[in-house]
């Protein structure tokens, strides 16, 4: 039940937490490319467009409920292994890594896979 995503946003030595969304999965990619016009000048730090990815979201999303943060203990290492990536898939618009240094994205395990006009 409902349209949910995972987010999580890297650079060359962080790991963000992941960000985590329950009604709109279908909104990421645009989401994302609001992120990375906002982001102009501050490429590669993913602590800060996680950050500002949470206040994006606030900005779009109504009331108290549908967005998370949550921990995680990932590594550079599984951020290039599919099924690892797969299995933190919460299903629907799946499990989206953004590597901040060009803001391109992937999906695992989700719709979004077969998405098109990523960010770039």
């Amino acid at each position: 039940m409902g349209d949910r995503a995972s987010i999580l946003f890297f650079d060359s030595s962080v790991i963000s937490p992941t960000i985590y969304l329950h009604w709109h999965g279908q909104s990421v990619p645009e989401w994302l490319q609001l992120l990375q016009t906002r982001m102009t000048g501050r490429h590669n730090d993913a602590m800060y467009a996680a950050a500002r990815f949470v206040g994006l979201c606030h900005e779009q999303i109504d009331g108290n409920l549908s967005l998370g943060i949550q921990s995680n203990d990932f590594t550079h290492g599984d951020l290039t292994h599919p099924p690892t990536l797969v299995a933190a898939s919460p299903g629907n618009a799946g499990f989206v890594l953004v590597n901040t240094l060009d803001f391109n994205w992937t999906d695992h395990g989700g719709y979004l896979a077969a998405e098109v006009g990523r960010p770039s």
